[in-house]
């Protein structure tokens, strides 16, 4: 082969190496664009997926009413019930129940004691909180109900409905206590009064201003002359064993001879039910040191806790405290712990029939706060309160 034939195969042979090269080029560049097209295409498709989806979402939403939480009106805060919630011996919350919520069924509260029971009405807008005994139970059992968002409380009032023991020497069997303060019998120092050292001494309690901000609430003072002016001429009843058993113990006494009453007055809280005459000073005591509006007139369990879990959700100025006297702070003639105590497995065995701790005042006590209570649940109703 000549040289230029040699020359023509080599630029033939290389033009056709690249034409073969650009050929191939040529497919990669176009397999390439078909693959982004391809991908562009996928990327639409599932951008107009997910728009249709969310105009699916938001239609389907838009066609559902937005839920609106159950308006309560009035929230009746008794601590126990005695037997069944309707229709046996009644507790605090019984007749309530009866005439407010009569045949509710009771509603699981999320995140509740389990020792709790709540009842709605929502025809009437009243609803039963049974708390259970002691300032645990009553705080918690509120603050779960009052953070569910199916209720709003907003503009509700929050009525303490309970039983207590009279502070001895200035209420009786059946006083019904509007409380215009409460304060926590335990919060502070306290020793036995066998370590006291001054024999002049006044308590065992003693002050520490670490608790001072939940330590003693006021409430409400317009609202509670309100109420107080609803119900200081309800007829409160008594029984002639009350009247008897107080006549023995003070005689010649003459708060002790008084027919029962509407008062107003500070009920003092404790997780203890205690009783005793050191007890009574301590109560006595701690009220004036935080000179609250009344005298000490109740002691109790559960108040001063109703009271802060109120104000964490802004509402203590809507709390309303009504409690019936029972029972008396010190231990009256022949009684001792044993004798009131000892071998009792809970506070119904003694409200069920006649005994030291009662007498028989319970039942005729539980009728006194519904009179009064079914007053100022009916004034709120009707937009008095």
């Amino acid at each position: 082969m000549n040289k230029a034939s040699s020359d023509v195969w080599d630029y033939q042979t290389c033009l056709g190496l690249k034409e073969g090269r650009d050929t191939q080029m040529h497919s990669s560049v176009i397999s390439q664009q078909k693959s982004k097209f391809a991908g562009r295409r996928m990327g639409l498709f599932l951008a107009c997926a997910l728009l249709l989806v969310s105009c699916l979402l938001v239609t389907a939403c838009a066609g559902q009413p937005e839920k609106v939480a159950t308006k309560v009106k009035v929230l009746l805060v008794p601590k126990f019930e005695v037997g069944k919630i309707s229709g046996d011996f009644p507790g605090e919350a019984q007749l309530f129940y009866e005439r407010y919520c009569a045949g509710c069924e009771e509603i699981a509260v999320p995140n509740s004691m389990p020792s709790s029971h709540f009842y709605m009405n929502e025809d009437n807008g009243v609803a039963i909180l049974i708390t259970s005994e002691g300032k645990t139970a009553a705080g918690l059992s509120l603050s779960s109900l009052l953070s569910w968002d199916e209720y709003d409380f907003s503009d509700a009032k929050i009525i303490s409905v309970g039983c207590g023991g009279a502070n001895t020497g200035s209420f009786v069997y059946g006083d019904l206590i509007v409380a215009t303060a409460v304060c926590d019998g335990e919060l502070g120092y306290g020793t036995d009064s066998t370590e006291l050292g001054d024999p002049e001494a006044v308590s065992t309690w003693f002050h520490s201003d670490a608790y001072d901000e939940y330590s003693c609430h006021r409430l409400n003072s317009d609202l509670c002359e309100k109420v107080y002016q609803v119900v200081k001429d309800c007829p409160m009843r008594t029984t002639e064993t009350a009247k008897k058993t107080l006549a023995k113990n003070f005689p010649n006494e003459q708060w002790a001879s008084r027919e029962p009453c509407v008062s107003k007055g500070t009920a003092v809280s404790a997780d203890t039910y205690w009783k005793g005459t050191w007890g009574n000073a301590d109560a006595n005591y701690l009220v004036d040191y935080y000179g609250c509006p009344d005298k000490y007139a109740v002691c109790e369990m559960e108040d001063v806790a109703i009271m802060s879990a109120a104000k964490c959700f802004g509402l203590e100025d809507n709390v309303i405290v009504l409690r019936v006297i029972v029972n008396m702070d010190t231990f009256l003639a022949g009684e001792s712990p044993e004798s009131l105590w000892l071998g009792k497995a809970n506070f119904d065995e003694m409200v069920e029939e006649e005994s030291g701790e009662t007498l028989d005042i319970f039942e005729p006590g539980m009728h006194n706060l519904f009179d009064a209570g079914q007053m100022v649940v009916d004034a709120i109703l009707e937009q008095e309160l």
